[in-house]
């Protein structure tokens, strides 16, 4: 039997009796009309998002928040309606009680600097627009495809670098391993990190893998598993060990969501995992431990002492935090969350900040169990907006697979305002409130082609 995401549907879809009418303006066709220009908008900011470094930016604003803006521009200008319809869903409703409390306790702390308060504010309603686009299956899929193709480049990108350095290299422990991945990729490649590119790699990865497993793709089964593989391995070239439980995790979890009668899908994960493996140099796997124990050096892995002094700093920030421009300014030099490195020459030395590497974590350091709590609650309302049944479709498989990857991220990223979050749960939102606002992907659905329906007008046309 097909196995299912187990936890009730209901958001605000159900209403009490007497008010089917109220409820009735906000549960709208689930298959409303788009333009080409909305699947561009979205398609174009999930491809550009791994690249705005590589563009200038003007006036202190990226290409990426310049891109945001025109889609909030144009959700303004041509569907008001539905951002009327969609600004109080209850995700929403939480994000405005977070802000809230943010500010209020950043106002009270010793320094205060409202930077972080105002990115948050600033993914919602990136957020918010995405969702407005996303009131079809035709729009939905164009950034599905976004993901494939952003994740193909990126494992372009690092195959062409890093691949032909590891091959043959071996390393001994993890230090070693990190002195030969600055070797591979000695230059920073699209003006990112390598711990974010093998996450857009593993996002790639999941949802082609994703549309794999469904029906109405199964025409295109044998390129999209080459897809995955490609992207898969890329990301194992980064030797991010985040990305790794991304993708370990994703893969479960889409295999569960979608279920199986038979043991095909176990054979062919196996086959893809050894495959895989044969290929990755073996230097990689040598980066993949944890360990927080102290080495014959004398000194600890770097992401193990700082989970192990935010621990230990617990009593300090529970309650209420330290506030953001606090941590920044002054908490973080007293504390140990900050180093200092030498120039090669021993003349300059730079100040670094190091963050927690867990945005649950640092989010609790800057304000405290309060804000962690509603942050948290944010998470559960995007949880509840999966709909049920979805392994009989592609579209809504492939937005669990992207559900995960962001939770995951948020345990070994550093940013709990990312404009990732923005592009993934938007897409949910929207389309939980239109394409599916019964909380459950009917099964004729799941036999629909990949470009689906678009026949119905949206809540901004009037029907002929």
């Amino acid at each position: 039997m097909t196995s299912t995401i187990n936890r009730p549907t209901r958001l605000d879809q159900s209403p009490p009796a007497g008010e089917k009418s109220v409820a009735a303006r906000h549960i709208v066709q689930p298959y409303s009309r788009s333009t080409l220009v909305e699947r561009c908008l979205l398609f174009t900011a999930i491809v550009a998002l791994p690249l705005e470094n590589y563009f200038p930016s003007v006036a202190g604003m990226s290409f990426s928040f310049l891109l945001f803006a025109a889609i909030l521009a144009y959700v303004i200008v041509s569907r008001l309606k539905s951002l009327d319809a969609i600004w109080h869903h209850p995700v929403f409703i939480a994000a405005y009680a977070f802000v809230v409390v943010s500010v209020l306790l950043e106002f009270s702390s010793p320094l205060p600097d409202y930077t972080q308060s105002k990115r948050f504010v600033e993914m919602i309603v990136g957020m918010m627009s995405v969702a407005v686009l996303c009131r079809n299956r035709l729009t939905l899929t164009a950034g599905m495809y976004g993901y494939i193709v952003i994740g193909l480049w990126v494992s372009v990108a690092l195959y062409s670098t890093g691949y032909g350095t590891l091959q043959g290299m071996e390393a001994d422990d993890f230090r070693q391993a990190e002195v030969l991945r600055g070797q591979a990729f000695s230059e920073k490649l699209m003006g990112a990190n390598l711990n974010r590119l093998a996450f857009v790699c593993a996002q790639g990865a999941l949802v082609a893998f994703a549309l794999c497993l469904s029906d109405e793709w199964k025409r295109f089964r044998a390129p999209l598993l080459g897809i995955v593989a490609f992207c898969t391995t890329a990301s194992f070239l980064a030797m991010s060990r985040g990305a790794v439980v991304v993708m370990l995790t994703g893969f479960a979890v889409i295999l569960y969501t979608r279920g199986f009668r038979q043991g095909k899908a176990l054979v062919l994960v196996f086959v893809l995992g050894m495959g895989i493996y044969a290929v990755v140099p073996d230097a990689v796997w040598t980066r993949m431990a944890f360990s927080t124990e102290v080495k014959a050096s004398g000194k600890m892995e770097a992401r193990a002492k700082l989970y192990t002094n935010a621990l230990k700093r617990l009593p300090e920030y529970l309650l209420a935090g330290v506030g953001a421009g606090n941590f920044y300014n002054k908490w973080a030099f007293e504390k140990g969350f900050a180093g200092v490195r030498l120039s090669p020459d021993g003349k300059s030395a730079t100040v670094s900040i190091h963050v927690a590497h867990n945005a649950l974590i640092q989010l609790t350091i800057f304000w405290g169990i309060l804000a962690l709590s509603i942050f948290l609650l944010i998470i559960w309302y995007a949880y509840r907006s999966i709909p049920f049944q979805c392994g009989r479709d592609g579209l809504p498989l492939a937005l669990v697979g992207i559900m995960v990857s962001l939770g995951a991220l948020l345990l070994y990223g550093t940013d709990f305002s990312d404009k990732a979050h923005a592009l993934g749960v938007g897409m949910l939102i929207g389309a939980r409130q239109w394409i599916w606002p019964s909380g459950i992907v009917p099964a004729v659905e799941g036999n629909r082609s990949p470009s689906g329906a678009d026949r119905n007008t949206s809540p901004d046309r009037h029907p002929r």
